[in-house]
């Protein structure tokens, strides 16, 4: 479900006020001057801001009365934690009304900028075996990464979002919390709102009764990861299909010979495998429509 938000909206004076009211902003403060300043990383002035907090989620609020909120929605709900668990379309409904009460402005107003949708599953196999063998997205290779609040994952960077993979379980677990059970996530972020907005959402509103649009995405997202099925048997495929150079190359030399092997190992994995990848995408379906 929803995840990570970037949220934003110019306020006016009286919501300025009821805002300040509400948070302890903190600025940078010239001591020789007492003048606001804010510097970027190679020391030039930018536009001054004041910055709070509300539990895990950072609010930016400009001179102009130009709002920024952006932070996990998933993590609000769970007092900004975590969010292994799951999160319905009602508990994001409880999460933004709370954030109203706290921010003491209605954020349901407030444009999207930044959004990640994705499933938090339990998988028919450890959720590593999957990811390890989560080779490419639409010809790209994944790449490995590493963030301490995120933890490892996998991921594929696009023009307009990018493709991640995780291991919810490995990563809380690391942290103290107790999981219990295997939860692999699979999410697209968008960093740019035009295919978000073609599933009729602008605003923060509008994931109220428009939700249901990002699923099919999600969905057909997952299609297009070229993974490699872990059931499968035969040593030979293991060898050729599994090997992330194998695929790189024949991209790099003849993107028709890619798209026939692809094809290939398609075959392959429907006759000779478990279908690891459609029975994923049944749980994640079944999943996002329950929680929706």
């Amino acid at each position: 479900m929803i995840d990570y938000v970037k949220l934003n909206k110019y306020l006016t004076k009286s919501e300025v006020e009821q805002l300040k009211n509400k948070i302890d902003f903190y600025s940078t403060i010239n001591n020789a001057t007492g003048e606001e300043v804010s510097m970027s990383s190679n020391g030039k002035r930018v536009l001054t801001h004041l910055l709070g907090w509300e539990k895990n989620m950072k609010i930016k609020l400009y001179p102009s009365g130009w709002l920024e909120v952006s932070g996990s929605l998933h993590k609000l709900f769970n007092d900004g934690k975590h969010n292994f668990n799951l999160f319905s379309k009602n508990d994001l409904i409880e999460t933004v009304n709370g954030l109203r009460s706290a921010l003491g402005i209605n954020p349901w107003e407030l444009k999207i900028s930044g959004l990640e949708f994705g499933a938090n599953i339990t998988p028919p196999l450890d959720s590593k075996r999957i990811i390890d063998n989560a080779l490419m997205y639409k010809g790209r290779a994944f790449e490995s990464k590493f963030h301490s609040d995120e933890g490892r994952y996998k991921q594929v960077g696009l023009s307009e979002y990018m493709v991640k993979l995780y291991d919810k379980r490995l990563h809380y677990e690391s942290q103290g919390y107790e999981v219990c059970k295997e939860t692999l996530r699979f999410e697209l972020n968008y960093n740019t709102m035009r295919r978000v907005n073609a599933y009729k959402v602008f605003y923060l509103e509008d994931l109220k009764e428009n939700t249901h649009n990002l699923i099919e995405p999600l969905l057909n997202a997952w299609d297009n990861v070229l993974l490699f099925d872990p059931t499968i048997r035969q040593e030979e495929m293991i060898l050729k299909y599994n090997n992330i150079n194998y695929w790189t190359s024949l991209i790099e030399k003849n993107r028709r010979s890619y798209l026939y092997e692809l094809k290939k190992l398609r075959y392959y994995t429907e006759t000779t495998t478990f279908g690891i990848q459609a029975e994923v995408r049944d749980i994640m379906k079944e999943t996002l429509d329950a929680l929706v």
